[in-house]
């Protein structure tokens, strides 16, 4: 899914009312994953990539591959999960209070990639490392229309607008509707990012001068 749905499914899910340490690991679970492609753009960009090259080339070299398949492992939070529940559960611990944000955090960030799982193909991640470089290419994708995207995307786009529904009645106060109705115009650039990834899927270096050559 694009990220600000990511974000505000971990709002519905984690965010409460005077609990702010569980909701703040809950937005920063939910957003690390992705955090990858950001810092690429950012830096690709920097560095006199265009946003073709970007996705057609530098998102399938290191250390970007490898930073993503650090960010999105199901083992590795799968991990975290199993150690904050045993901070909670083991006989005198005193880190009662840790381990119940490690666990949002841990947890919200295994939803993400557990949804993303679904939701890739072209772009999919080896989400099972470091045991395995094996890839799911799921045959629905979150933005690509040979894939389902053009269906999938206003989908997710009313459950995004659903999201901060649900939780801005939770709240009830104007900052925070404010606050929520900000991540919905970021599917704009979410959809603008993901056609500079579609075209014909070519990669590799001089890729984007041939789809530009076919525009022409």
């Amino acid at each position: 899914m694009f990220t600000q749905t990511h974000l505000l499914l971990g709002a519905a899910v984690y965010a409460r009312p005077g609990n702010r340490a569980v909701a703040l690991a809950g937005l920063v679970g939910a957003l690390v994953p992705d955090t990858d492609v950001w810092l690429m753009f950012i830096i690709e960009r920097l560095n006199g990539s265009s946003g073709c090259e970007v996705f057609h080339y530098r998102y399938w070299e290191p250390p970007w591959t490898t930073l993503q398949m650090a960010l999105n492992s199901i083992p590795a939070y799968l991990a975290l999960i199993a150690t904050g529940l045993a901070c909670i559960v083991f006989p005198g611990s005193k880190l009662r209070a840790f381990a119940i944000v490690l666990l949002a955090f841990a947890s919200s960030a295994l939803l993400h990639v557990c949804i993303d799982f679904l939701l890739h193909h072209d772009d999919a991640r080896a989400q099972w490392m470091p045991f395995s470089g094996w890839v799911f290419r799921s045959p629905v994708s979150y933005w690509d229309p040979s894939y389902y995207g053009s269906a999938f995307v206003p989908f997710e786009i009313g459950l995004g607008l659903a999201f901060v529904t649900l939780v801005g009645r939770r709240f009830g106060n104007r900052r925070m509707w404010v606050i929520l109705a900000i991540l919905p115009l970021g599917y704009v650039g979410s959809i603008a990012a993901g056609q500079m990834s579609g075209g014909d899927h070519l990669r590799g270096p001089g890729s984007c001068e041939i789809i530009a050559d076919r525009e022409v």
